[in-house]
């Protein structure tokens, strides 16, 4: 049984929504470069130059374009969110740690990319900044519902688990 504001939830699918879209149009961008409109980015510095540098790809140079990682990163993220509108378990899996701790993930790979352009590239692709920023504003919420959570079950639910009890 779900006991906490329905809003962080929401809010959280809200955003793994306008991530995925995000990361859904690099990836346009990066898999039909020839097709598609021009990388438009009229607020700050070159994405172009960004999403053309070696660091485009994890690892660098060679991996996977990092488009494509921030649009499985985000859907992954709004598919537990949307998951935790109903309920806060998956089996015996608790939902909200699993999402904090994919969001700290993600977090922790936005901050590289973002040192990189600011450190490295000395460029900035404002589409990169936007993933940054619903990544850390996820983030942000993921924490604040799992406190939530936590609150609501102080090991309350280990203790149904050992003694065969559902949980939630």
């Amino acid at each position: 049984m779900i006991d906490r504001p329905m809003a962080p939830r929401m809010a959280l699918a809200v955003i793994g929504v306008l991530g995925a879209l995000n990361g859904l149009y690099l990836s346009l961008q990066r898999l039909f470069p020839g097709r598609t409109a021009p990388l438009k980015c009229s607020l700050v510095g070159d994405c172009a130059a960004v999403q053309a540098s070696a660091y485009s790809q994890f690892p660098p140079g060679v991996g996977i374009p990092v488009a494509y990682l921030g649009l499985a990163g985000f859907a992954g993220l709004l598919l537990i969110s949307l998951l935790m509108i109903g309920r806060d378990r998956l089996g015996r899996l608790a939902l909200p740690p699993l999402l904090l701790f994919a969001a700290t993930l993600g977090l922790a790979f936005s901050a590289y990319l973002t040192a990189i352009e600011a450190f490295v590239l000395h460029e900035w692709c404002q589409w990169c900044v936007v993933s940054a920023s619903l990544m850390l504003l996820f983030w942000g919420l993921a924490l604040w519902d799992w406190t939530l959570w936590r609150r609501g079950d102080p090991a309350g639910d280990a203790e149904e688990l050992a003694e065969g009890g559902a949980a939630r």
